[in-house]
């Protein structure tokens, strides 16, 4: 229980310091155009995008978290601290709907004895920072793409798409955020579109993740 509270504090520590970097004012970052679309009842959808792999920063995870935690670049590792319990570690470039460049992103995932927890921080230049939460299984992208023939140590090419979480509906939950996206909550949907694995076990495609969204009452 101890080694599962030190890991999710590493998780969302580092989920802040991201943040705050984001914010840190030694540049005045330009106001960046909302892609969001009303809906009916009054609330505001919006959709993301990361594309694989020329959007990732830089990824490291355990074994057993899957295709999905393969290191980038290979030769990062995890601390020593945390390589005893499954935890993935991602940080990606931000697109909207129309593949602009508008902020950036750290998705966190941890183990624990309920499965595991996703923690996703999108940052956005003068818009906000917007956090997620949500659950996965470590199979669910390994699964999908050895069901269309991958082999691990083979490159592959195809077409998979993988909704994670344990809902049909949504991945997750808003939790809120900072700025424009203050007050918000909601759900969201995580999807992998993968076209393609390298040889090493790098991975091709995109990442969406669909918001729906309203104010709290």
């Amino acid at each position: 229980m101890l080694r599962v509270v030190f890991v999710l504090g590493v998780i969302f520590g580092l989920a802040t310091v991201f943040a705050v970097a984001g914010f840190y004012p030694w540049v005045d970052h330009p106001r960046l155009a909302s892609r969001a679309q009303v809906l009916p009842n009054g609330g505001r959808s919006e959709t993301f995008v990361m594309r694989l792999p020329v959007d990732r920063i830089a990824a490291v995870g355990t074994d057993d978290m899957g295709l999905a935690a393969m290191p980038f670049p290979p030769e990062l590792d995890l601390p020593p601290a945390l390589s005893s319990t499954p935890v993935h570690l991602d940080h990606f470039k931000v697109r909207d709907i129309d593949g602009n460049v508008v902020g950036v992103a750290a998705r966190h995932a941890v183990g624990t004895p309920q499965g595991i927890v996703v923690a996703w921080s999108l940052i956005f230049p003068s818009r906000g920072a917007l956090w997620l939460s949500g659950g996965t299984t470590a199979a669910a992208l390994d699964s999908a793409v050895a069901a269309r023939g991958f082999r691990p140590g083979e490159a592959w090419t195809g077409d998979v798409s993988v909704q994670l979480g344990s809902d049909e509906a949504a991945s997750g939950t808003v939790l809120g955020g900072s700025d424009e996206f203050s007050g918000l909550s909601g759900a969201y949907s995580e999807r992998w579109n993968l076209t393609g694995v390298g040889d090493a076990g790098e991975l091709r495609g995109t990442i969406e993740i669909a918001t729906r969204m309203s104010f709290s009452r």
